[in-house]
């Protein structure tokens, strides 16, 4: 069973393929004029997914006691900044 949606997005992709390259050109030209339908630039688009942080941190590989890591994630989320601010407060930072 299809949906709606299916059956618009079907006939879209079938009138877009039956699209002559006068067509196309009329169509960009007119959306190019129409002032409420200009593209979207990239100040206006919204950024996806989590943002840059200010301060940025080193990846490092070390070795840990089986131990000390299973205590670590036994705390759940965040272990990792954890360890961070266990080293740094040790170090004075």
């Amino acid at each position: 069973m299809s949906t709606k949606f299916e059956d618009a997005r079907r006939m879209a992709q079938k009138n877009l393929a039956d699209m002559t390259a006068d067509e196309d050109t009329a169509i960009t030209e007119a959306a190019n004029a129409d002032p409420d339908a200009q593209p979207v630039d990239s100040v206006m688009r919204k950024k996806r997914g989590r943002p840059f942080a200010e301060v940025t941190k080193t990846k490092v590989s070390i070795r840990l006691s089986p131990e000390v890591l299973e205590a670590l994630k036994a705390t759940g989320k965040g272990w990792q900044t954890r360890i961070d601010d266990v080293l740094r407060k040790e170090m004075g930072l």
